[in-house]
């Protein structure tokens, strides 16, 4: 069967082609800055998490986290959330000028693959991993207590999705902090609820289903507000930069799968320290 480009006139294709690019494109509208890769169309959060919500009472409807995108979550391709195509966004921003100096030094505290392949890939840096309980990164440590990394060891670091993990989160804060070298800068990102005043948490809460009930997931301790979080990271010494659509534009959010409401926090070490102060 002929289709119709062997049997439409070229006097009538001609006029035609502009539009027939254009939708072709917009098929594949969006782009993971991630893997490189464009998209037809991100994929929604795992279904998983609604059933645990669903089962265990978190009331999921009523609640809304500022960056988190439920309908354009993952890649595709990659697998890449949606925080960490915006965390790629700015690497791709202030990595760059420092590419060819492998002294230039970056820890990412519990990393995920498709954001370390990135990292590797793109940028001729000292790149350096850690966690306590995964498998394959270059440190085993506590983020509460960092020993073996010396003050000021680390020009940048990401710190994505850790702190609500963590027993004292001031405490892990303060030690993030000690490890930046003064003008040092880190992506340092929890879940943040929009509504909720300063930060929800409950010691009471030990059990598995309990935390899911109150905090979304069964390992987290706590749940922030804007205002709650950046109280804390400021109290330990960090000036932080909430950086959104504003500063990276609609167009490029709606692109990358990214929320118009996401915000992204870089915590920011004085290059005059508190010590020095003294």
């Amino acid at each position: 069967m002929a289709t119709l480009k062997q049997i439409l006139p070229e006097p009538i294709k001609r006029p035609l082609r502009p539009v027939v690019q254009w939708l072709h494109k917009m098929r594949w509208q969006h782009f993971c800055p991630v893997c490189g890769s464009r998209v037809k169309q991100f994929e929604p959060l795992p279904q998983f998490y609604f059933d645990k919500f669903q089962e265990f009472g978190f009331d999921c409807c009523h609640r809304r986290g500022e960056t988190c995108n439920h309908s354009a979550y993952l890649c595709p391709h990659c697998d890449a959330s949606d925080r960490a195509r915006l965390y790629s966004l700015y690497l791709n921003e202030r990595l760059p000028h420092v590419a060819r100096r492998c002294n230039y030094r970056l820890l990412d505290i519990a990393p995920t693959q498709s954001l370390s392949a990135h990292i590797r890939r793109n940028y001729t840096i000292s790149y350096r991993t850690a966690d306590l309980q995964m498998h394959g990164v270059d440190d085993c440590i506590d983020i509460m207590d960092m020993a073996i990394y010396a003050e000021d060891s680390f020009d940048a670091l990401i710190c994505s999705h850790v702190l609500e993990h963590v027993r004292d989160d001031i405490r892990a804060m303060a030690e993030l902090y000690r490890v930046l070298k003064p003008g040092g800068w880190g992506i340092i990102m929890v879940p943040i609820e929009v509504g909720l005043e300063g930060v929800y948490e409950d010691p009471t809460k030990v059990t598995e289903a309990e935390r899911w009930k109150h905090f979304g997931q069964g390992d987290h301790l706590r749940i922030y507000s804007r205002e709650g979080f950046l109280a804390r990271l400021e109290s330990v010494g960090f000036k932080v930069l909430a950086l959104g659509a504003g500063y990276f534009g609609q167009r490029r959010f709606h692109r990358c799968g990214i929320s118009a409401t996401s915000i992204l926090y870089i915590s920011e070490k004085p290059r005059q320290t508190r010590n020095q102060m003294d």
